[in-house]
């Protein structure tokens, strides 16, 4: 991924534990720290907020997939394991908000490729928009008279009368 983002161009904040930090390619700080910034951590909501950001490169887990959804940030994908696969697919062929590293193509040309896909081409164009709509709709789903807000309070009346309905 680092040769990746070196190679395209491309302004990142890359949020790396410490000892991940270790195995970056030799230089790579010092040849991107004009455009790039690694972390040992970062506010992920609030920084998948701000104007800036382009896109998320994710492992797809679901807090992780839903905060960049809300945000109405693109995605691209990199699963690991369990969920993450599945949630993938959903975020690139169900909601076509993002694209994923094909099977072998997280190399370095596979890294341009796919940011350039999101940040640079009319497909990233649509899976921009896309995410702008998916964005507002959650954002509609969250207000006081939203699905989101109406669904818990079913669910809140319903733990609450069964808690206080006695038991047979």
């Amino acid at each position: 991924m680092a040769q990746g983002l070196e190679a395209s161009g491309a302004a990142f904040l890359w949020s790396l534990r410490e000892r991940a930090r270790e195995l970056l390619p030799r230089g790579f700080l010092d040849q991107t720290r004009e455009r790039g910034l690694v972390v040992g951590w970062a506010p992920q909501q609030d920084v998948l907020r701000h104007p800036a950001v382009g896109v998320f490169v994710t492992h797809c887990g679901w807090n992780s997939v839903l905060e960049a959804a809300v945000a109405g940030v693109p995605m691209v994908c990199r699963p690991f394991f369990g969920d993450q696969r599945l949630n993938g697919r959903t975020v690139a062929a169900v909601w076509g908000i993002g694209v994923g590293f094909e099977e072998g193509s997280m190399t370095e040309e596979g890294a341009v490729r796919v940011l350039e896909t999101v940040l640079k081409t009319e497909e990233g164009k649509t899976m921009r928009a896309k995410a702008g709509e998916l964005k507002a709709s959650a954002a509609k789903a969250m207000q006081p008279d939203g699905s989101s807000m109406l669904n818990f309070n079913t669910l809140l009346g319903f733990a609450i009368n069964s808690l206080t309905k006695p038991h047979k």
